[in-house]
């Protein structure tokens, strides 16, 4: 694997976390563990018997004092329980720092505000999950948008107007009793899984999760869009796209669309969780349109068939000859429902019906990862990784040649993945994943684009005949630091003092990540690294949670945009903690 210099490539306080990274980062997970109820609950819903359904997991972890709680709790190795905060080293000189950010690196967050933890430490708020859009009349206009911690229960979207140069970080409307709610939205709020999309006349829209997580069955969920005609400047109220009063019932993880002719469609996942909210029944895919700019929406419509019954992490696109495209993730009734695959829903009928295609074996299995260490969330991880991961798809399709790209990660051919068992035994290799198609009715082999160290959470782009895929990677770290910068850090519960952990191999486990991009202008051969350094994962949120989703972008000239949840924090500005940073790789 060749890697490509990037000064070459440049000259061309304690908060509610809004349940945003809980939910908003998604509940639910194709790669977590079994519960109780078989292979068929991996997509299960998180529960707890205190209080029901949803609202269980996120009411015990909803701020991130909580996360920092739950993890002191549950020691790792005797006392040793995991320590993460604000990235900073009790074994050298003090915090951590890193060098500035640089031309090519955006921190696209302004005025950052900070949080107290119980104990009187700060950190500056976090954000994460991402997706990053380009204004098709004009390439200028780049926006972004996160779970944003700041404030509770509010919605925020980042514009630039030049580039990706400077950003403005723009409170959305109506999301919340701050910010002029009204109706349904006074009881729930902005709820997190942010995602954006442009029209092809410039209309940006933004689309979210909105929710109440009270006691069953008190619950609210839906999925609401807002709508900007200044590619992000101001926006108009929202509007309910779904909405349910009842914990039996829970929205998640949507997606957003726009047509050539200008229809909006939204996807989403329907948990059917049955009396009191504590069963799983089934999670089917669905979609609504509108077709007056957001205005009002149609009723719901079914995606995936009654044959995928357990399906999350949909995301759908529209191809220049209209016919409309939703991927997903779905367990497959060839398995049993102990395997997932890849699934494309194809409909040429504005979503009237869809025809679904298995196009992919998926190896996120029960014994494809290591579990989470106490603290965590009893979801997977790579090998000496907390942050929980996922093999949800990114949809790109180019809207001058019509060609679709879909990518993921998983971890096939590392240790023991895919040979039937309940548990992992090895080391994570996990790669990105490519496959295309022209036409969407065929589809390529499935391409690894990447090898050696773990991958995860890619984001695909395309445009302009060019295909972009951005990840975050373990290839360039390599040194754990003289401050264990790269290392993990856990504390003794009693003592309260700062240790290495016990285990030899978590002693010497190398955590940080980077982001790097890999284009089709070269047919994938080269990496780009895109981040100038690299920053180490466990930080805030005891290290569990880094976000759910990344974001990828080429604008018509071939420019590639990229977004991720980094670890540094803003250098000279802030101290280490979760920070979106944007990418800007112009086009050869």
């Amino acid at each position: 694997m060749s890697s490509r210099a990037v000064p070459g490539w440049w000259k061309r306080r304690l908060v509610l976390l809004s349940i945003l990274g809980l939910l908003g980062a998604s509940l639910v997970f194709g790669s977590a563990a079994a519960a109780a109820g078989g292979a068929k609950d991996r997509f299960r819903a998180s529960a707890s018997d205190e209080i029901g359904g949803e609202a269980g997991e996120l009411a015990a972890l909803r701020d991130i004092q909580g996360f920092d709680e739950r993890a002191q709790a549950n020691p790792v190795t005797g006392a040793q329980a995991l320590f993460s905060r604000c990235r900073f080293s009790p074994f050298a000189d003090g915090t951590v720092t890193y060098a500035a950010l640089m031309p090519w690196e955006r921190d696209v967050i302004v005025e950052d505000t900070a949080f107290e933890f119980a104990d009187g430490t700060s950190c500056f708020n976090p954000q994460n999950e991402q997706n990053i859009v380009v204004n098709p009349t004009n390439d200028l206009n780049i926006v972004t948008a996160a779970n944003d911690y700041r404030y509770e229960f509010r919605c925020y979207a980042y514009v630039s107007m030049d580039g990706g140069g400077t950003w403005r970080n723009v409170e959305l409307p109506g999301w919340s009793g701050p910010t002029g709610a009204k109706g349904q939205f006074v009881k729930t709020g902005c709820g997190g899984d942010p995602v954006l999309a442009f029209g092809r006349d410039g209309t940006l829209y933004f689309a979210a999760l909105t929710y109440n997580l009270d006691k069953f069955p008190r619950q609210m969920s839906g999925v609401a869009v807002s709508s900007s005609k200044d590619g992000g400047l101001t926006w108009a109220a929202p509007v309910m796209v779904s909405y349910n009063a009842t914990g039996n019932f829970f929205d998640d993880k949507e997606w957003i669309a726009v047509a050539p002719d200008g229809t909006v469609n939204v996807t989403w996942t329907t948990f059917y969780q049955g009396p009191r909210g504590l069963s799983y029944i089934k999670s089917p895919i669905v979609m609504a349109s509108s077709r007056n700019g957001g205005k009002s929406w149609s009723s719901t419509m079914a995606v995936s068939d009654p044959a995928h019954p357990y399906n999350q992490g949909s995301q759908v696109g529209s191809a220049p000859d209209g016919s409309l495209y939703v991927v997903y993730e779905a367990e497959t009734p060839g398995s049993a429902y102990t395997q997932d695959a890849m699934v494309v829903a194809r409909s040429t009928n504005g979503g009237k019906s869809f025809t679904t295609t298995e196009i992919a074996r998926v190896y996120d299995d029960l014994d494809c990862y290591p579990l989470q260490q106490p603290g965590g969330q009893d979801r997977q991880t790579l090998t000496n990784e907390q942050f929980r991961l996922n093999s949800y798809p990114s949809l790109a399709i180019d809207p001058t040649t019509g060609q679709i790209a879909i990518v993921w990660t998983d971890n096939e051919g590392s240790g023991n993945c895919g040979s039937g068992g309940s548990t992992f035994s090895g080391t994570t290799s996990n790669q990105v994943k490519l496959v295309t198609s022209s036409d969407g009715t065929s589809w390529s082999g499935v391409r690894r684009l990447t090898a050696g160290a773990d991958k995860v959470f890619p984001s695909v782009g395309a445009n302009a005949g060019v295909i972009s895929v951005g990840y975050y990677t373990r290839e360039f770290a390599t040194s754990i630091g003289s401050n264990r910068e790269c290392g993990i850090t856990e504390r003794d519960t009693t003592t309260g003092d700062f240790v290495v952990p016990e285990d030899a191999a978590r002693a010497s486990a190398v955590v940080c990540l980077d982001w790097a991009v890999k284009t089709s202008v070269d047919d994938f051969a080269s990496t780009t690294r895109v981040t100038s350094q690299s920053s180490n994962p466990y930080i805030l949120f005891s290290g569990s949670f880094i976000g759910d989703y990344t974001g990828t972008a080429v604008d018509s000239q071939g420019t590639t945009y990229t977004v991720w949840t980094d670890f540094r924090g803003n250098p000279g500005v802030t101290t280490p903690n979760q920070d979106t940073l944007v990418g800007v790789i112009p086009g050869d």
